[in-house]
C-alpha cells in the first residue's frame, strides 16, 4: 500500500480499501477514473452534472482536484458542455481563477479535467456568523480581487452569469478564487451549449440554461436574467458583484433565495446599507 506525503492512502489495487473506496458512493469513481496517472483518494463535491475528486497525481507527485461528469452515460450535448467549462477555464489564466491542469479521457471513455487542489473557505461561509479573524477589511480586499478576475474575463469575451458567494472562495493563504465556469456565456459562440440543467438543489438553486429561460441563481440574478432575456451581457455580472458587496457590507442579502429573489430582482430592493443594517453603519 502507498502513502501520500501527508499520510493518505492512495488508491491502489491492493491492501485495505482507502476512504474513497470504502465510501459506496464514491466507488463507481474510483472505478471510473481508471488511469495509470491519477489515484482517487476523496470526494470533495458533486452537483447536479459533476463531481470533483481529490486525487494524486503520481506523474507530478502532488495532490489536485478531480471533475468529471457523474453520470455514467452522459449525452453527447453533457459532455460538450463539460468540454466547454474545462476550455473557459483554461483559457483564463489569472492569480484568481483556479488553474487547470490537465484534460483527458478515463479508462471508460469519460472526460475529466484536473486543476489546483483549493484550500481555504467559500465566501458564503464567512458570510455567516460573523467570526473575530473575519474582518470586513479582508473580505473587501477579496471583493477586489473578484472584481479584478471578472474584469479579466470580460474583457476575453466571457461573462460568468452565476456569480454568487458559493463560487467565491478566500484560500488560506490570502489568495481568492473564484470558481464554477460551467454557465459561462463566449462573446460569439453558439449559447445552446447551456440547455443542459446546471443543477438541482444540491447546486443552490442553479437554473436550468436553456435559451429564453433563467440563467444564475436566485438572490444574485440581475432583473435581465430573471427575465430570460436572451442577451445577457457583463452587466449581469456587475449586477451580482453589488449584491455581494451589499451582503459583505450589510450581512444580509439585497434579496432573498429562491423564488421571493426572483420576484425581488424584478421588483428592485432597497439597496441603502444603512437602512437595511442601521448597525453596521
Amino acid at each position: 500500500m502507498n502513502d501520500s506525503p501527508d499520510g493518505t492512502e492512495l488508491a491502489t489495487s491492493g491492501g485495505r480499501p482507502t476512504a474513497a473506496e470504502s465510501d459506496p458512493s464514491a466507488r463507481e469513481s474510483v472505478r471510473r477514473v481508471s488511469t495509470e496517472r491519477y489515484k482517487v483518494l476523496s470526494r470533495l463535491g458533486k452537483g447536479g452534472m459533476g463531481e470533483v475528486m481529490a486525487v494524486r497525481d503520481t506523474n507530478v507527485g502532488r495532490e489536485v482536484a478531480l471533475k468529471r461528469i457523474r453520470k455514467a452515460d452522459p449525452s453527447d450535448r453533457m459532455i460538450d458542455r463539460f468540454m466547454r467549462e474545462a476550455s473557459i477555464q483554461g483559457r483564463l489564466e489569472h492569480p484568481a481563477i483556479v488553474p487547470l491542469y490537465d484534460l483527458g479521457r478515463d479508462g471508460a471513455g469519460q472526460p475529466f479535467f484536473t486543476m489546483k487542489k483549493l484550500t481555504g473557505t467559500t465566501l458564503s461561509k464567512l458570510l455567516g456568523p460573523l467570526q473575530p479573524e473575519v474582518t470586513q477589511q479582508r473580505l473587501l480586499r477579496a471583493f477586489v480581487e473578484v472584481c479584478l478576475a471578472v474584469e479579466f474575463a470580460h474583457v476575453r469575451g466571457i461573462i460568468h452569469r452565476d456569480l454568487k458567494p458559493d463560487n467565491i472562495v478566500l484560500g488560506d493563504f490570502g489568495e481568492v478564487y473564484v470558481l464554477d465556469w460551467g454557465v459561462a456565456k463566449v462573446g460569439g459562440e453558439d449559447d445552446s451549449f447551456a440547455d443542459v440543467a446546471s443543477g438541482s438543489s444540491e447546486d443552490n438553486e442553479a437554473l436550468a440554461t436553456l435559451p429564453g429561460m433563467q440563467v444564475g441563481t436566485p438572490g444574485y440574478m440581475s432583473p435581465e436574467q430573471v427575465r430570460g432575456d436572451v442577451e445577457i451581457d457583463g452587466r449581469a455580472d456587475v449586477y451580482a458583484l453589488g449584491c455581494m458587496l451589499f451582503e459583505i457590507l450589510t450581512r444580509t442579502m439585497l434579496h432573498p433565495s429562491g423564488k421571493l429573489g426572483l420576484a425581488s430582482a424584478l421588483a428592485g430592493a432597497d439597496a441603502t446599507a444603512s437602512r437595511r443594517a442601521p448597525s453596521r453603519a
